[in-house]
């Protein structure tokens, strides 16, 4: 053996750091004692509005974008027209009284003056010719 690799056994077993009687006993007293006194401040009083507000905001823009996405998707003009029949019509066939036989034969009646038997005839009869 060297004599660099026996200098380890000339060092003392004894441990070198040594700590002051009763250090860890009082060490969170004295700790406590150097800081600086905190302020204790009262919590602030929240209002219900304030408590509320987000979720009256979150509702509000939901319903906003389910009354324009509404407004954007509709047929304006198709529904009024819509309208202005349905409610003509209505209007009328409540106060006339009319049987079923009577109600086809207008019908019918409405057909022939039109033009649409003989077309329907036609459309039909070269149909069949052509197959």
């Amino acid at each position: 053996m060297t004599p660099n690799m026996n200098r380890l056994d000339d060092i003392a077993k004894k441990n070198p750091f040594t700590v002051p009687e009763n250090y860890f006993a009082k060490f969170n007293a004295e700790m406590m004692a150097r800081l600086p006194e905190k302020e204790v401040r009262k919590a602030p009083k929240v209002s219900l509005w304030a408590k509320s507000r987000p979720w009256l905001y979150a509702a509000a823009t939901i319903a906003g974008i389910f009354l324009i996405v509404r407004v954007a998707t509709k047929n304006h003009t198709a529904d009024s027209q819509l309208a202005k029949a349905t409610s003509t019509t209505d209007t009328y066939w409540t106060n006339v009284s009319i049987s079923e036989d009577e109600f086809y034969q207008y019908l019918e009646d409405q057909f022939i003056a039109d033009g649409y038997y003989n077309y329907l005839y036609d459309e039909l009869y070269h149909q069949t010719q052509n197959m």
